[in-house]
């Protein structure tokens, strides 16, 4: 009966720790590796898989032109990932978006802008495994491309930090970490391969800060 139960506690314990963490990054055509000819292993969340290893699950939840802004072009909350990564439950949430929040027909101040990003993530954060929130700054923007401009963008920084720093959230500087490596973005908003590692990097200190 004794062996039964130090087996039975053996196996509980296994089982325990060989749990992974889960992991959501969600994003738009950042996050998802658009441009990048292997995303499915350059992309960044799939390079920090790789630098996180198999204690981690990491699932990419990105999609290309999507906006924090609910009354825009293309809402997040409207996409299939937005549900996708909530069914996945995450332990913790990697949200990068703004970038396409800064088109003209997006763009009507920072109040409205910050207001559904707070919103959006507090929903994530209120989840069922409750979720750390990692909040990124948006990547530069080198061209005025896709209507995507970096002096709108300059605008989220600050009101971002104030929203990382209101809710004791991690905030991962990608605006500053991107700046000065326009020849890691080719079309002037989207990194290859290289900037996505950049990118992922940056994301596993933040991870790996999380206490478990």
């Amino acid at each position: 009966m004794r062996t039964k139960l130090t087996l039975f506690f053996l196996f509980f314990c296994l089982t325990i720790f060989a749990q992974k963490i889960k992991v959501a990054c969600i994003g738009n055509s950042i996050t998802y590796g658009y441009t990048i000819e292997n995303r499915d292993k350059d992309s960044y969340p799939a390079q920090l898989q790789a630098l996180l290893g198999e204690g981690y699950d990491v699932q990419n939840y990105g999609n290309c032109g999507k906006t924090a802004q609910n009354d825009a072009d293309d809402p997040y909350t409207k996409c299939p990932e937005y549900q996708q990564a909530k069914d996945f439950l995450p332990q913790i949430a990697v949200i990068k978006l703004g970038t396409n929040d800064s088109k003209p027909q997006n763009w009507v101040g920072v109040e409205r802008f910050i207001k559904d990003l707070e919103d959006l993530a507090v929903e994530y954060e209120n989840l069922p495994s409750k979720p750390k929130i990692i909040i990124c700054l948006p990547a530069k923007a080198y061209k005025v491309a896709w209507s995507i401009r970096d002096e709108v963008i300059q605008q989220q920084l600050p009101a971002i930090k104030k929203l990382a720093k209101k809710h004791h959230w991690q905030l991962i500087n990608l605006y500053k970490k991107t700046s000065g490596k326009a020849e890691l973005f080719p079309d002037g908003i989207h990194p290859n391969a290289k900037g996505a590692g950049i990118i992922a990097a940056e994301v596993k200190k933040a991870v790996l800060k999380v206490k478990k």
